[in-house]
């Protein structure tokens, strides 16, 4: 295997060391380059013997760099080789209920464990094999973040339609013994995996601490979009309710026995239960923000804290602001507070 350049930077370490666009990089101090993963971590070293392939012919490049020092070079694609997607038909993916007639790569599913060291996917662990597992491992590629939905295989097999799901939970033990660090969303789908089964993958999961840093229980999402899917039901009230008085019960005992929380509902199991949701100090050190779980507590604190620094004056100010049914009511909360300080 090896990796394309596309291009090089002038003046840059690869520049002056004479790499040029179009080179192979087959290795890095005797270690093959397959992917952006390989690259940013041999390039580490502050000496390197870069292999390349220019015209079919082998060549050696020495290279004498800072440790953080950047090499220069850019590639064809940002992963260095192609995306992976998702080999998953989960029973409530978000991306078969789409609407028609969008951009193509909104239809995109992906499932790749890179995505998630770089920037924060989630992922199944279906893409990956033992060898991948190891790779993560030898390189203390930390946090991975990882779609878990159940705890239970047989379950997970049918949830995920894929009959190896179940079998792939078997890594989250072997990332967790080699100190690799794991944040886990629960996808939940009433009568499915919340209830008893919840309060099952939330006991496993509580096995791998302090591996497992936060476990976020987040609802279904549907559209009207859902033409020959399987037949699911939103939460309501009651069901939301009892989602977060079991997460809340690990986390309340959780937090006596390790002093961490790590496990929360969504802000929109809050929102559904129609209940009051918890103030900044419940979230720690706010983990799954970007998953929707203390993003409300956060901006909610993050204004009234600017508020107290506003100058008001007499000037009047239209202002219009685009947000979505749920979020609104924040919104609406936010600006009357606004409102009583500048008037105008």
């Amino acid at each position: 295997m090896s990796v394309k350049v596309g291009s090089v930077q002038k003046g840059s370490k690869a520049y002056k060391a004479g790499i040029k666009s179009g080179d192979c990089i087959t290795q890095i101090n005797g270690h093959a380059i397959n992917d952006v993963l390989d690259y940013r971590f041999y390039t580490i070293d502050t000496k390197l013997v870069v292999d390349i392939i220019r015209n079919d012919k082998p060549k050696k490049i020495k290279i004498k760099k800072s440790e953080y020092d950047d090499l220069g070079l850019d590639f064809e694609t940002y992963l260095m080789d192609k995306q992976r997607s998702c080999n998953n038909k989960c029973v409530f993916c978000f991306i078969d209920q789409l609407p028609p007639n969008m951009r193509e790569s909104l239809y995109f599913k992906d499932d790749d464990s890179r995505l998630s060291f770089l920037f924060g996917n989630y992922i199944t662990l279906t893409n990956l094999n033992d060898n991948d597992i190891q790779r993560i491992i030898d390189m203390h590629i930390s946090p991975v973040n990882i779609s878990v939905h159940t705890m239970n295989p047989e379950l997970r097999c049918k949830m995920m339609n894929n009959r190896f799901a179940g079998d792939c939970l078997r890594y989250i033990e072997k990332l967790a013994k080699a100190d690799i660090k794991l944040n886990c969303q629960l996808v939940l789908c009433p009568g499915i995996n919340d209830g008893a089964e919840l309060e099952f993958s939330l006991k496993e999961l509580s096995r791998f601490y302090p591996a497992v840093q936060s476990v976020a229980a987040v609802p279904v999402g549907l559209t009207k979009f859902r033409d020959n899917l399987f037949d699911l039901k939103p939460f309501d009230k009651e069901t939301a309710l009892k989602v977060i008085k079991s997460i809340n019960n690990f986390g309340d005992e959780f937090l006596k026995e390790h002093g961490q929380r790590i496990f929360y509902a969504a802000d929109e199991f809050y929102l559904k239960a129609g209940i009051e949701i918890p103030s900044i100090d419940y979230y720690e050190e706010f983990p799954q923000i970007e998953n929707g779980v203390g993003l409300w507590a956060s901006l909610k604190d993050e204004f009234e804290i600017a508020l107290e620094n506003v100058s008001v004056n007499d000037k009047i100010r239209r202002v219009s602001i685009a947000t979505g049914e749920s979020a609104s009511i924040l919104i609406n909360l936010l600006v009357e507070k606004l409102r009583k300080k500048w008037h105008n």
